[in-house]
């Protein structure tokens, strides 16, 4: 018997077929990238929450805007429930009596610490709008474009500068004088401080003044001024020396004199021009140099002749002028031993003294 084969036939897809499908497939693919895409934007937004107020239950999220980012001050179940109140709908718990619609929230531009926001809110003031944003506004910081009790309108431009204020202190050293106060009782060179000098000081305080970090002002605040204390230092200007039998002279001035010797003569005799008797110890000046009266002590510094020792001035002579002095001496002899010569002519620091007891020489002539 012969055996039949039968060949099977194959299903083969027309062209139009294979196009239906592969077009069904891309829509399918198509759709589902919408699906994922708009999920996952709705994920994101989600994440954007930075901060979550439990009191009122305000969540705060951040959006793009043209102002940069936008500050949200209410969730989407408020949101929602402002769509759904719009139309009209209640729910069953809820009396419509009872309801009171809510106000749109309004735009706000706020701009602070160096960055710009775009702002929704409900608060009823400015202040509690930054408030809810946690903006803290300091007592000295200036809020330009609304008062912070002012109620927001939408397209308000707040401008919070911060306001810092700094001082800076500037000292200014014055200085103490030295001042010289002459002691009678002092000797020549001697000093002594009397009062310790301190420098005072100027002290002035400036206020400066910074907006968002730019100083604008510079103020004066504050002087305070302390008094400088001016040292005061006693000195002495009484002079001494010791002379030949080493006493010690003390003396106000020295004066370096031309001077010659004297004796009585008949024309004159012992008559002085203060109507004194002329008497060993007693000179003759110019006054306009050595005043009359004046006590001395009279320095012959030689070796050939001792000092002329005490002296007063209380003679005058036609050839006197000047730094001259001319010596009242009791013998021509002596005179002429003397002759001319320079000598140190010392004003005593006491004039109280009684020159003639201080003499070895002291006795008074007597007329013949």
């Amino acid at each position: 018997m012969k055996q039949l084969k039968t060949k099977k036939k194959k299903n083969i897809l027309t062209p139009a077929v294979k196009v239906c499908i592969f077009a069904f497939v891309c829509a399918a693919a198509i759709a589902l990238c919408g699906v994922i895409t708009y999920n996952r934007a709705a994920k994101m937004a989600d994440d954007t929450v930075i901060a979550t107020e439990n009191e009122g239950g305000v969540n705060i999220r951040f959006t793009d805007s043209g102002y940069g980012q936008t500050l949200v001050n209410y969730d989407r179940a408020d949101a929602a429930a402002d769509d759904e109140l719009k139309d009209g709908g209640f729910s069953d718990e809820e009396d419509p009596a009872e309801y009171v619609e809510s106000e749109p929230p309004v735009n706000l531009c706020v701009t602070v610490d160096g960055h710009t926001y775009s702002l929704l809110t409900r608060a009823l003031t400015v202040g509690e709008a930054l408030e809810e944003q946690h903006i803290e506004v300091g007592a000295s910081d200036i809020v330009n474009g609304g008062d912070l009790d002012a109620e927001p309108v939408s397209g308000m431009n707040i401008d919070v500068i911060r306001v810092v204020r700094e001082t800076r202190t500037e000292v200014e050293t014055v200085p103490y004088e030295t001042l010289y106060v002459w002691d009678e009782d002092m000797m020549e060179g001697e000093y002594y401080t009397l009062t310790k000098g301190k420098d005072g000081s100027i002290t002035r305080t400036y206020t400066l003044t910074y907006e968002n970090g730019v100083l604008v002002s510079e103020e004066l605040s504050d002087v305070v001024k302390v008094s400088k204390t001016n040292e005061r230092i006693a000195y002495g200007s009484r002079s001494s020396f010791s002379n030949s039998r080493g006493e010690r002279i003390d003396y106000k001035r020295c004066i370096e004199c031309w001077g010659t010797a004297y004796i009585p003569d008949a024309k004159w005799g012992y008559q002085t021009y203060v109507g004194e008797r002329n008497r060993p110890g007693i000179v003759a000046v110019d006054p306009e140099v050595i005043p009359l009266g004046t006590k001395l002590y009279i320095e012959c510094p030689y070796s050939d002749i001792g000092d002329y020792g005490y002296a007063i001035a209380w003679d005058i002579g036609g050839h006197v002028k000047g730094n001259w002095v001319d010596l009242f001496v009791e013998y021509l002899d002596y005179a002429n031993l003397f002759g001319a010569r320079y000598v140190n002519v010392y004003i005593l620091e006491d004039q109280s003294v009684d020159i003639f007891a201080l003499r070895s020489d002291y006795y008074v002539f007597m007329d013949d």
